[in-house]
């Protein structure tokens, strides 16, 4: 039997990471659906499976297939290498991210709240909300971070079992349409619902029935056991375990590959290995963005969102921007992000925070646990570059950071504790599987969650930016703000101001990116 080419090797490894059917060699990664998260897959199956440690720049520096393979098989030629697959065994039971949540929580009283990631989901359909407790039972009893709880003096107890909370609840009104706002007030309320942070359950659902097979689930899990990218894998896991419980039989789902303690391991056995490259990363980094034109001194810290939209046709001329470069979409709205704080502070040094969901393996997908990995961009917007020379930059520092992204949080947190932050998502719209469903319009921010400043302190945040990637090719965004130390009209403006410069960027990628536009809030009621 003839011995597979390396060329042969890498296509099944791109079908497994870009979940497509065929794969030719002249074929791009990016253009098949790929994103540095996915570059960062395939490294490390590269290393796994061929025994050529790579890092993510292979894929932005070769993003063809045949390209890789040829590399590929230089490297093998010159020398053998091992590949350092994921460790097993005993392992702390926490993440970097949950470590320092941990350690935030604590560091000033009361013991502050994280919060709840949550969803709402419209099905029209038969639906038994008892068969739904029995699947949120199984999937709690599956995965141990939805039995992890934190008791009074900071320590964290795994349960054996911890029940979730079911609840339900009957829209009223004569027409749909009245039942409809009813269910989206329930929703409303539901949504501001604050956890105990120290008792549990950490997993809750509200069903709020509107008509015959007509309800919305709201489904909220709390962030210190959870992130965004696990949220799909449970409502998955949820479909297929309460079809089988509906139809009488148990539960297909097969045992895990690799446990939460396992992962963790796994992430911190790599902290050593990149401390020096955040190291000089992070050296002199500044600590904040200072100044900020519209904030105001405060202790206090709540979060608001001004939402606004990027249409498709925008969005699509900014995705062929980045293409264009080799970069991705996030990198083009980083770096618009990037010429805005600039243009707002005066600071060309600015040190930005992305969260990315830390699944660097196939084995990774099928966890829930809070595995998300907080990268620090540090970017240069020295000079006056042109769009497309400022995404060059925030390419390289990116494809660096998603090399390196396994860190402790808790040090880099500490070095530069007000970065600006940008989520940037694209798992598309919940459902639930096995049923006739869709997303429900609920609120992102818990408008009670409420946390102060260590003592001594004041609030130095400056506004976040979410970009969420829609089917239609749009982009839902939002600045998000400490409603304390910013007015909606700063927001606001920062958002306007946001949407000029992607214009500006598609408009002419070569050219220098305008200077800030003044208007009537954020830089003149400061400077005032």
């Amino acid at each position: 039997m003839t011995a597979p080419t390396t060329e042969t090797e890498l296509v099944a490894l791109w079908r497994q990471v870009l979940r497509v059917p065929d794969v030719a060699p002249g074929d791009n990664f990016f253009e098949l659906g790929g994103d540095s998260f996915r570059a960062a897959q395939l490294a490390g199956l590269v290393g796994d499976r061929l025994g050529v440690p790579v890092t993510p720049a292979l894929v932005f520096d070769r993003p063809e297939l045949a390209g890789q393979a040829r590399w590929i098989d230089d490297a093998r030629a010159a020398g053998p290498s091992a590949a350092a697959g994921p460790a097993t065994g005993g392992g702390a039971p926490l993440s970097t991210q949950q470590e320092d949540f941990l350690y935030w929580m604590f560091e000033s009283e009361p013991v502050r709240d994280i919060g709840s990631c949550a969803t709402a989901i419209r099905i029209r359909d038969a639906f038994d909300v008892a068969v739904l407790t029995r699947a949120l039972e199984a999937v709690i009893a599956r995965h141990e971070p939805l039995r992890s709880v934190v008791t009074a003096s900071g320590e964290v107890v795994v349960a054996d079992e911890l029940p979730p909370e079911v609840a339900e609840a009957v829209a009223e009104g004569r027409t749909p349409q009245e039942r409809e706002r009813d269910a989206e007030r329930i929703v409303w309320h539901e949504r501001m619902r604050l956890d105990d942070v120290l008792r549990g359950p950490l997993v809750r659902a509200l069903v709020v029935r509107l008509g015959e097979d007509d309800h919305v689930l709201v489904l909220a899990v709390h962030h210190f056991a959870f992130d965004g990218f696990s949220l799909g894998v449970m409502l998955r896991e949820l479909g297929i375990v309460y079809s089988a419980l509906r139809t009488g039989y148990p539960s297909p789902l097969r045992p895990l590959p690799m446990s939460y303690a396992d992962y963790c391991a796994f992430t911190r056995e790599q902290w050593p290995r990149n401390q020096v490259y955040w190291d000089q990363v992070l050296e002199g980094a500044p600590r904040e963005l200072t100044p900020f034109p519209g904030r105001r001194e405060t202790t206090l810290f709540s979060r608001r969102r001004h939402a606004f939209e990027i249409d498709a046709e925008l969005a699509g001329r900014l995705r062929e921007t980045a293409r264009a470069r080799g970069a991705t979409t996030f990198m083009a709205v980083a770096a618009c992000w990037t010429w805005l704080l600039r243009q707002w502070t005066g600071m060309t040094d600015l040190v930005v925070m992305s969260p990315v969901p830390g699944r660097t393996a196939p084995e990774h997908e099928t966890l829930i646990g809070c595995l998300v990995q907080s990268l620090i961009l540090r970017l240069d917007a020295s000079g006056d570059p042109s769009y497309g020379e400022l995404v060059d930059r925030v390419r390289e520092v990116s494809v660096g950071a998603v090399a390196h992204q396994f860190h402790a949080y808790q040090d880099a947190r500490l070095r530069v504790p007000f970065p600006s932050r940008i989520h940037y998502e694209s798992f598309g719209a919940p459902h639930f599987p096995g049923l006739m469903s869709e997303a429900f319009p609920f609120p992102r921010e818990q408008e009670g969650l409420e946390w102060g400043a260590n003592p001594g302190e004041v609030d130095l945040s400056a506004p976040e930016l979410i970009v969420e990637e829609q089917r239609d090719g749009s982009m839902l965004a939002a600045v998000v703000y400490n409603h304390y130390g910013y007015d909606p009209a700063t927001a606001a403006e920062l958002a306007g101001v946001f949407q000029e410069y992607v214009r500006a960027a598609v408009a002419g990628p070569d050219s220098p990116l305008p200077p800030l536009p003044v208007r009537h809030t954020g830089v003149e009621a400061c400077q005032g």
